[in-house]
């Protein structure tokens, strides 16, 4: 029997079409999950396995081993019980299914217990409604989530007192000791849902626990009722028949697109995909409701414009870019630079014109570079957030900065990668080691540093607040340091002024340059390929071996060669970087390494650096995911020093 089970419900509340589109196997889907990486990565499996020891000796149905009525009947017989605590219980009623991570049955009342891997703040009130009465955006789909268990549940047993709750990482709690991160591990090989091992006691766990439960009755009976709607049009009582009859009879729904919605689509395929036989859902609704043809769809819309409100247009079905005029952007002038709807309307401009030629602001770009300082210095951070802290009075998900990466680029054009730093070290606290390591490596001079976006800034931010907190013996020594290097956040308390503001490289880009082959990306994995497309200066240099254009690195033999052409185009640089495990067998990287075979993006890395953290594995394991990390964040700082020599390169 088909039945809508809260992961399709939820695929439904954010979009009917795309549950049609997620019950056909025949539609791409860019956001299939690995459950288990998806769960590292978060620190899921930590916070599960900590929020069963504050229930210890519960009841495990093991769903996945067999049918939902199987499952069902199971908690059924548990539910007979006077008191009881199920882990993982299953409801069935009526084709509607859902699962509850913890169950806790007393007499006749019943709480379930939602754990989530995202952190709250027990101090603060309103955390889940806004100050308009309605459910917080970012919150919604989590209790829209727990109202849909609550509501099945109640269906099944309406003899039953049933309260919902959640269980979360508390950001208002400090771990009571050390290494609670390392407390709780996973086995190469293990069930991310029952193999966890576990070096607490219960009275332990809840002793130095940093989850908070928090009662959400309440506001789950407001959205059963329907006095909260998922957006505009949906509300839960409205919700249930329509995604039902959408899953269970295949019913496309043809509800109305939306801008936010229709541009996040992960039922978007690609050339590739498409040429395995896979199909766009993105494509079917615009054929339908929009009556697209298949040659519309290589036709520039408006989903592709940066930063853009869109909605407008699209409910007046002025949909390509053809369609628009620059009275529909209000472009105001900003002096030497591209203001934002400037920078919008030059997108449309290059975008229509044959050729699409970069767009510059050559001489306000040439007065921003000469007030940049040699040697330049090009920096990275990969960092994580890891639910449970690693040391004691340490908070949940704190920032933890576990490797960068170091270019430097001197006057007369030599490009070294100078340093770079990674800390694989399992439970060990890196923060205070990687700032030492980042400030001798940037100590020895003067020159401009940049960075791409606002994230290292943030982390060194987030850092000099730990070091203040701490009894680091030179914490005096790199709050300094941090201080001559950044700029105080929008939530700091305290100020400071900068000798040394590191440059970001991104604001450059978003000023005084656009490239039409970035499609309106402003990230460095879109602004690299589109730059090497466009420079015949990288183009010359970097098909050459980095033994011939005299460029150091410290992951990469003499003769790598970063630029290589197919068809006529570059190759990105990131999706040629070799595999990290290519000399192993692929049915021991399915059972060792779980989908990390390519380190191609933040996620990946962070994942990385999760499997580290969190899984017994031998030595040769453990430096084979290093050696991928840190060829993956030493392009990073080469992806910069690339477009500091576009720039370079066009502003001459």
């Amino acid at each position: 029997m088909k039945v809508l089970s809260k992961s399709r419900f939820k695929v439904g509340l954010e979009c009917p079409n795309k549950l049609y589109f997620y019950g056909d196997k025949t539609y791409a889907n860019q956001e299939e999950e690995n459950t288990f990486l998806a769960s590292l990565a978060e620190g899921g499996f930590q916070v599960e396995a900590l929020a069963r020891l504050h229930y210890p000796n519960g009841i495990f149905i093991d769903a996945r081993a067999g049918d939902h009525q199987t499952a069902f009947s199971k908690t059924q017989q548990a539910l007979e019980k006077e008191n009881v605590i199920i882990y993982e219980a299953s409801f069935l009623y009526n084709g509607l299914y859902v699962m509850t991570d913890i169950l806790v049955k007393q007499g006749n009342k019943i709480k379930l217990i939602e754990v989530k891997a995202k952190s709250f703040d027990s101090t603060k009130e309103n955390e889940f409604i806004g100050r308009r009465g309605n459910v917080t955006s970012g919150w919604r789909p989590y209790l829209f989530d727990i109202a849909f268990q609550k509501y099945v549940a109640q269906l099944c047993y309406k003899e039953f007192a049933i309260d919902a709750y959640f269980m979360m990482a508390d950001k208002s709690k400090v771990a009571t000791i050390e290494g609670l991160n390392q407390k709780i591990r996973l086995p190469v090989s293990g069930d991310i849902r029952k193999d966890v091992i576990v070096k607490l006691t219960p009275e332990q766990a809840q002793e130095t626990s940093v989850l908070s439960e928090v009662n959400v009755s309440t506001i789950v009976q407001d959205i059963i009722s329907g006095h909260h709607s998922y957006y505009d049009n949906l509300n839960f009582q409205e919700a249930i028949p329509l995604l039902k009859s959408i899953y269970s009879d295949k019913i496309y729904p043809s509800w109305p697109t939306h801008y936010s919605r229709c541009k996040s689509c992960q039922f978007k395929a690609s050339a590739e995909e498409k040429a395995n036989g896979l199909l766009s859902g993105f494509e079917h609704c615009f054929k339908s409701q929009h009556n697209w043809s298949e040659e519309d769809f290589n036709r520039s819309n408006i989903f592709e414009i940066w930063n853009f409100r869109g909605q407008k247009f699209l409910e007046e079905n002025r949909l390509f870019l053809d369609d628009l005029t620059e009275e529909d952007f209000k472009v105001k002038e900003v002096p030497d630079k591209m203001g934002p709807a400037e920078r919008r309307w030059i997108q449309v401009e290059r975008t229509l014109e044959t050729p699409n030629e970069p767009y510059v602001e050559k001489n306000a770009l040439k007065a921003e570079m000469q007030t940049w300082e040699y040697p330049l210095h090009f920096i990275d951070f990969e960092t994580s957030a890891v639910a449970l802290p690693f040391n004691k009075g340490r908070r949940p998900y704190e920032q933890i900065a576990f490797q960068f990466s170091h270019h430097t680029c001197y006057a007369d054009g030599r490009v070294e990668h100078t340093s770079e730093y990674i800390n694989n070290v399992p439970g060990e606290f890196p923060n205070f080691l990687f700032v030492s390591a980042l400030k001798k490596a940037l100590g020895n001079d003067n020159g401009t540093i940049f960075r791409f976006a606002t994230h290292e800034n943030s982390i060194l931010n987030a850092i000099k607040n730990q070091l203040e907190t701490s009894i680091y013996p030179d914490k005096k020594e790199l709050i300094d340091f941090i201080k001559t290097i950044t700029t105080p956040t929008q939530k700091s308390t305290d100020t400071w002024e900068t000798k040394r503001p590191m440059v970001d490289l991104r604001v450059v880009i978003l000023n005084y340059y656009y490239n039409p082959l970035t499609k309106g990306s402003n990230s460095l994995k879109a602004v690299l390929p589109a730059i090497l497309n466009s420079s015949s200066f990288l183009k010359k240099k970097y098909t050459q071996s980095l033994e011939n254009i005299n460029l150091t690195s410290q992951n990469f033999e003499p003769s790598h060669i970063w630029l290589k052409f197919k068809d006529g185009k570059a190759v990105d640089p990131y999706k040629a970087l070799p595999s990290i495990f290519e000399s192993w067998a692929p049915e021991k990287l399915d059972s060792i390494i779980s989908g990390l075979s390519n380190i191609s993006d933040g996620g990946g890395a962070l994942t990385a650096y999760s499997k580290l953290q969190f899984v017994d594995m031998s030595t040769i394991e453990r430096k084979t995911i290093t050696q991928g990390l840190l060829k993956y964040c030493e392009l990073d700082t080469l992806a910069m020093v690339m477009i500091y020599e576009h720039l370079l390169e066009i502003s001459a």
